[in-house]
């Protein structure tokens, strides 16, 4: 059935089952009902943050997604506030803007503008960074901080699409590749 569907109706179905479970410390600190500190993020909600689906919106969903089960294996929840989040990327490269908004919007990790904390607790300034030289462009470094455990990332859909048909106008052939990818998903997120 799911073939039936046109690919942005295959994009959306998908981008509404596609979830990571996060838990927020400080709304637990300020006793916020259970639907504040404990919620699903799904891709939708990420392309209804950046205003679109696109790869970079996409990829960074996947790999943020990659990294919470990599990190917190023994119950696949995102901790905001224990994950430190390092772009091989300068900010204004490509699109690490966009991408690293998807990314703090999941794992509570922001650069500069993040928040201070309240009495040294729930600090998610400076928990992300751009242009680290010791990584290569393309990776994205996700540490949890409680732990020391890391794993490096990338997205990379070249071989995924290779297999598309390539005469399709554009914006119809963004639309075809962003379904192939998220039906091939665990393909195209690279472990380094």
């Amino acid at each position: 059935m799911a073939d039936q569907l046109s690919p942005a109706d295959q994009i959306l179905s998908m981008a509404k089952a596609l979830t990571v479970s996060v838990h927020e410390p400080f709304a637990e600190f300020l006793l916020c009902s259970s639907e504040e500190r404990e919620f699903k993020i799904s891709l939708l909600d990420c392309y209804h943050l950046a205003g679109h689906s696109c790869h970079a919106i996409t990829g960074a969903y996947l790999l943020t997604a990659a990294a919470i089960e990599a990190l917190f294996p023994e119950t696949g929840v995102c901790v905001r506030g224990d994950v430190v989040v390092e772009f091989g990327a300068n900010l204004t490269e490509r699109a690490t803007g966009p991408r690293s908004h998807i990314i703090s919007y999941i794992t509570g990790a922001w650069a500069d503008s993040g928040f201070p904390g309240l009495r040294g607790h729930f600090v998610r300034k400076n928990l992300m960074s751009f242009g680290n030289t010791h990584l290569p462009k393309e990776i994205i470094r996700f540490r949890r901080v409680s732990t020391g455990t890391q794993v490096d990332l990338t997205y990379d859909p070249i071989k995924v699409l290779q297999s598309l048909d390539q005469t399709l106008p554009f914006p119809q052939s963004w639309r075809v590749e962003i379904s192939h990818v998220l039906q091939h998903r665990s393909e195209v997120v690279v472990r380094s």
